[in-house]
């Protein structure tokens, strides 16, 4: 299997420790009977359905301008927006919801409420060499999309019928993924949202589902958690709960606390945070997305300065390429971006093993790794701080664009009419203050996790714990201060 535990071989548990989570928001009666019941998260599923085929139908039929069209207003001024936010705080708060996943996932299992064992898909495994890389190829695959968004001009935003086929790649992509692949292949290793949902939401407060008792799952006869039965399926995210230790592959689908038969199953909260500083095992491929997904983020704010515009244009002039942006510079800058991060790490490494004495060690994922999982909050919030202009700006238009998702004449309530397609809730002058604000927030985030991080897994590999502290945070503050100098130079540009 891919990285689906196997309980009959796999007897690595999370032994519970006095810094993992502690607090069991399922112990309270209503919180069980909700997570029990079948209705979660189906309810939720099928609300984002419904959101995703009217964006889907507005976008053919809706108002030909864009700033008015439901499709690109919600999609672009709205969900984005919302996206990353329920990432930082929740985690994969955003998997509870997804139409993409969910739908898809219903075909599968032709049913709607997981119960029974009849499915309609190929039963392919993702090959396990592949899944080590499984949030890399996601985070590449949401840099293609976001690619094509800019070159589409689909959230500028462009014509809204390029909202409408973005959400109908989607659709397609999880729907044939689901069919040849098992369970959630699609949301672990190929939604292009799954890397940025899994390294954001590290700071988020939510654990996920975790064993009470990870003793207990090692002489549980039945492992109902992961193997699919006659009443239902196991953890669709081949996660098995005795040795999950962060929230960075939970879906928070209830499947192994619904199907434990031995009430052992929790769903744990936990301080900001914990997800990045504690885990033990943590993933290279994680770390490299988070240094690609930063590129993303300066990328977007370089883009918006008018050097960038030469370049870009003189590329397009010079390679025939069609419009902005020209491919070349644009993965280039992301490249750059992620070269930098671990050519930092790597000097570092060396710069300390010629200095120092023979007790400095550690591979280059040894360094890497943990240093780039210390730099994520700083990362996610650039990424919301780069949404923050729309999000200020039209939000409101959600609203009148919600009542008139079809151009008619007026609209439900006069919508056609409404003041709120100009009313701002920050005003243009205000915009920028707030972007240093979030990315203020993520700075002082990724100075903390690092230094925790560089206290409790590094000091092992130096004898000059200060000077790894000193240059790491040295490190985060350069990129923090040139991520605000660019948000200072982009003057509130959506």
């Amino acid at each position: 299997m891919a990285a689906r535990p196997d309980p009959r071989r796999d007897r690595t548990v999370q032994r519970r420790t006095p810094g993992d989570p502690s607090l069991d928001i399922a112990r309270f009666p209503a919180v069980q009977r909700l997570l029990r019941s079948r209705a979660f998260p189906l309810g939720l599923v099928v609300a984002g359905q419904v959101v995703m085929w009217l964006v889907v139908a507005a976008g053919f039929l809706g108002a030909a301008v864009p700033g008015r069209n439901f499709a690109t207003v919600f999609t672009w001024y709205f969900w984005f927006a919302v996206f990353l936010l329920l990432t930082v705080t929740v985690g994969r708060g955003w998997c509870l919801v997804c139409p993409f996943g969910g739908q898809a996932q219903w075909l599968q299992r032709l049913s709607f409420t997981g119960r029974g064992r009849r499915s309609l898909t190929l039963g392919w495994t993702w090959p396990a060499r592949w899944g080590r890389w499984g949030l890399i190829v996601s985070a590449g695959l949401f840099i293609l999309v976001t690619w094509a968004e800019e070159f589409f001009r689909a959230a500028a935003p462009g014509d809204p019928v390029f909202t409408a086929y973005f959400a109908l790649f989607m659709i397609a992509l999880a729907l044939a993924t689901f069919l040849l692949f098992e369970r959630r292949t699609f949301c672990r290793y190929l939604c292009p949202l799954s890397a940025v949902v899994g390294v954001a939401g590290a700071t988020g407060v939510v654990a996920g589902f975790r064993a009470r008792n990870p003793d207990r799952c090692l002489t549980c006869a039945t492992k109902a958690c992961v193997r699919d039965a006659q009443d239902g399926h196991g953890c669709p995210w081949y996660v098995w709960p005795a040795s999950a230790e962060s929230n960075l592959l939970c879906g928070l689908c209830a499947e192994c606390f619904k199907r434990c038969p031995y009430d052992n199953v929790g769903l744990f909260v936990q301080p900001p945070l914990t997800s990045v500083v504690e885990p033990s095992h943590r993933r290279l491929d994680a770390a490299w997305a988070v240094a690609l997904l930063l590129g993303l983020a300066v990328f977007q704010q370089v883009n918006a300065l008018s050097a960038y515009r030469r370049l870009d244009a003189w590329l397009n002039r010079t390679l025939h390429f069609p419009g902005y942006p020209n491919p070349l510079d644009y993965v280039g800058i992301i490249c750059l971006v992620a070269a930098v991060a671990g050519g930092g790490v790597w000097l570092t490494m060396r710069a300390l093993r010629r200095e120092g004495p023979p007790a400095e060690g550690g591979s280059f994922a040894q360094w890497f790794t943990p240093l780039m999982y210390g730099l994520s909050p700083l990362m996610a919030s650039d990424i919301l701080a780069r949404q923050l202009p729309k999000l200020w700006g039209h939000v409101l238009s959600v609203l009148p664009a919600a009542a008139n998702p079809f151009a008619l004449h007026r609209g439900l309530w006069g919508a056609s009419a409404s003041p709120l397609w100009h009313l701002r809730l920050v005003a243009p002058g205000a915009v920028v203050p707030t972007q240093l604000v979030v990315v203020g927030a993520g700075l002082a985030a990724s100075l903390y996790a690092t230094a925790r991080i560089v206290r409790g897994e590094l000091d092992g590999m130096t004898d000059r714990p200060r000077l790894v502290h000193a240059v790491s945070t040295a490190a985060i503050l350069g990129v923090g201060a040139a991520i605000a100098l660019l948000y200072l130079a982009m003057r509130g540009t959506p």
